[in-house]
């Protein structure tokens, strides 16, 4: 009988030993996306004044597309862009022109340049700083614009820049759907395309595009300059789907062999899918 007593209060002494063991806390992991991809509408406007092309002063109002993959983790991104667009490319100085071959011709020809533009991007951030509702990157990018116009002062137009550029970028986040971001970049190395003076660019054996590029020349920040500023704004519609509109100002100034100056002003508004989700 003694010995049934003490078994009996050994198994309730572990019982209650085991119901007052504290239970390990639950760590609630929440999942974050890790890619995302973007397409949206453009319009932009760009003013310039080449020298070794015109004296006048230029402008388009250009329309286009611009999609974009962006890989997300936990200190870097990584991010791939394409953009294009297209809009006439007017002298306001000079309106639009007309042209007659001959005096019996009775409707002039009406010369309407037309402006296409495009731009590549590859883009990397490093995260530097993240607080409660901030979080800012800074990073490196490579970028290749190309500009070109058929019938500008009755000529050729075209000018293209690829460019090595130090980036920097900060979002701050209001609430869980909405943030503020702000950005910019500067090219330290840059590979500068223009068209020759006399405008001709043909050689034997050779193609348009080969014997345009090989008139390039490597610069550097001191002779190049093509800041770019930018501000934008996210809505999270939900765990899969986001808006995004953006603001971007950049200004180039190059003067070799002629001076060039430009400016362009752009607004993009835009889906962000995201997908590839994963907790961390």
């Amino acid at each position: 009988m003694k010995n049934l007593l003490t078994t009996v209060w050994l198994s309730l002494g572990c019982s209650g030993a085991v119901a007052q063991a504290p239970e390990e806390p639950f760590i609630r992991q929440t999942p974050h996306p890790v890619s995302e991809f973007q397409i949206g509408y453009n319009r932009e406007t760009y003013k310039m004044r080449d020298l070794q092309a015109s004296p006048m002063l230029y402008v388009a109002n250009l329309n286009g597309i611009r999609i974009a993959y962006t890989r997300l983790m936990t200190k870097n991104q990584w991010y791939i862009a394409a953009q294009a667009g297209l809009g006439d490319f007017i002298a306001p100085g000079l309106g639009i022109r007309s042209i007659k071959f001959s005096s019996e011709q009775e409707q002039p020809l009406w010369v309407v340049p037309t402006l296409y533009a495009g731009q590549v991007e590859l883009d990397y951030h490093r995260l530097i700083q993240r607080t409660t509702d901030r979080t800012s990157w800074l990073g490196l990018g490579i970028r290749d614009s190309f500009g070109y116009a058929d019938g500008l002062v009755l000529s050729t137009w075209a000018l293209n820049t690829a460019t090595l550029s130090v980036l920097y970028k900060t979002r701050l986040t209001l609430g869980r759907k909405h943030s503020l971001s702000a950005g910019f970049s500067l090219p330290l190395i840059a590979f500068i395309g223009r068209m020759p003076y006399s405008n001709v660019i043909s050689e034997p054996n050779r193609s348009n595009a080969s014997s345009f590029l090989s008139g390039s020349q490597w610069v550097t920040v001191n002779r190049f300059l093509n800041p770019q500023v930018g501000i934008g704004y996210r809505f999270e519609l939900n765990q899969w789907v986001a808006f995004q509109t953006d603001y971007q100002y950049n200004w180039l100034r190059y003067t070799e062999p002629q001076l060039i100056r430009s400016a362009t002003h752009r607004a993009n508004l835009s889906v962000i899918y995201k997908f590839q989700w994963q907790t961390r």
